[in-house]
C-alpha cells in the first residue's frame, strides 16, 4: 500500500501534539493530512483482488435485491452479532456512516484504552451501538486490540476468549496487523481463522498470496493524498466527509482497477481529539472496518 505520512512534510507545532497518541510511533505522529470534500460517493466496482480480506469473511447471509433492501437501523436491532459480520451489499451504494470514539483514562492511559463504534444513523443524535475494542499492549510490546459486542464494562469484559475477533500486531512498530476471526475458529490460537491483514509478516494470509497459493482474496489499499506546493502540505479528497481536522490518522481506502479508476471503500479521520469518522461500504463488514481504523492508532500504512 502507499504511505500518505512518507509523503508529508508538515512538521507538528505546540498547538499540534493532541494530536500525538501515547500508542503512536512519534515519527508518524509528525505528518499531518488535510481532508478536502471531493464529490458524490462513486459505487464500487468488482475489482480485481493492500488490506487482504478472506473472501469466506466477506460472504453475506442478509438478502440482497437488486436495489438493496439493506436497512442498516433495522437489521442492527434485529440481529446485532449478524450484521457486524455482514458485508455491505454491493449494491448498497451509500456509505454507512459510523463514528469511533476513544477512551484513555487512569494510570493504562495508551495502553488499555476502550474504542466504541457507533451506527450514526440519520443525525449526530442518533447513534446506535455496534462495537467495541480493547486495545492491550503484550510484555512483548505488541498491540492488541479484542473486539465484540460488549456495551457494558469492555475494559473487563473483552479478552481472547470472549471476543468475537482481535486485531492483533505482529511487530512492535505497528506496522503489519492480522485480523482473527474468534467465532469459527480453533481454540488454538495458531488455528484461529484470519479473516483480514494490515501490512504482513511471516507466513500469514498475505504469504499464500503472493506465492499463488491462494486466490481467495481481496485487495484493497490506502490512496495517497495529493502535495499542495502553496501550503506545502498534503490532502486527500473525501467524499462528503464529516472529517474536519488535520491528522496523521486521516485515510480513504480504494479499489483500483484496470481503467486506473478509485472506487472508495472506506474513509476514516479526525472530528475532534477523541472522536473519529469511520465510513465504509461494499465489500467490507463492520468487524473489518473497525479492525481497519483501530489501526491506525499505533501505526499508519506502509508501503
Amino acid at each position: 500500500m502507499s504511505n500518505p505520512e512518507s509523503q508529508t512534510t508538515e512538521n507538528l507545532t505546540a498547538e499540534d501534539r493532541h494530536d500525538i497518541d501515547e500508542d503512536n510511533d512519534q515519527a508518524n505522529a509528525a505528518h499531518k493530512i488535510i481532508p478536502a470534500i471531493h464529490g458524490p460517493p462513486v459505487v464500487p466496482e468488482e475489482n480485481k483482488p493492500d488490506i487482504q480480506l478472506s473472501k469466506e469473511s466477506s460472504k453475506t447471509n442478509i438478502n440482497q435485491s437488486k436495489d438493496s433492501n439493506f436497512d442498516v437501523q433495522n437489521l442492527i436491532q434485529n440481529d446485532l452479532k449478524k450484521y457486524v459480520n455482514t458485508p455491505v451489499p454491493k449494491d448498497y451504494s451509500d456509505f454507512v456512516q459510523c463514528h469511533v470514539k476513544r477512551v484513555r483514562e487512569g494510570f493504562t492511559k495508551g495502553f488499555e484504552s476502550i474504542f466504541t463504534m457507533h451506527f450514526d444513523g440519520q443525525n449526530e443524535n442518533n447513534q446506535t451501538f455496534l462495537l467495541s475494542a480493547r486495545k492491550h499492549i503484550t510484555i512483548g510490546g505488541h498491540a492488541e486490540y479484542f473486539i465484540g459486542i460488549n456495551s457494558e464494562n469492555p475494559s473487563k469484559t473483552l479478552n481472547d476468549d470472549n471476543s468475537l475477533a482481535a486485531l492483533k500486531g505482529i511487530n512492535i512498530t505497528g506496522s503489519e496487523y492480522i485480523i482473527y476471526d474468534h467465532q469459527n475458529s480453533s481454540t488454538d490460537q495458531r488455528n484461529k481463522q484470519q479473516s483480514g491483514a494490515i501490512i504482513y509478516a511471516g507466513e500469514t494470509i498475505i504469504d499464500e498470496w503472493r506465492s499463488g497459493r491462494s486466490t481467495d482474496l481481496i485487495q484493497m489499499q490506502n490512496k495517497a493524498p495529493t502535495y499542495d506546493e502553496k501550503s506545502k502540505t498534503y490532502t486527500l479528497k473525501l467524499h462528503d466527509s464529516r472529517i474536519k481536522l488535520p491528522s496523521h490518522k486521516n485515510f480513504q481506502l480504494i479499489f483500483p482497477n484496470d481503467n486506473h479508476d478509485e472506487n472508495a471503500v472506506m474513509q476514516f479521520g479526525r472530528i475532534d481529539d477523541n472522536n473519529f469518522a469511520l465510513d465504509y461500504r461494499h465489500p467490507l463488514t463492520a468487524i473489518q472496518a473497525f479492525a481497519i481504523a483501530l489501526s491506525s492508532f499505533h501505526n499508519r500504512f506502509h508501503s
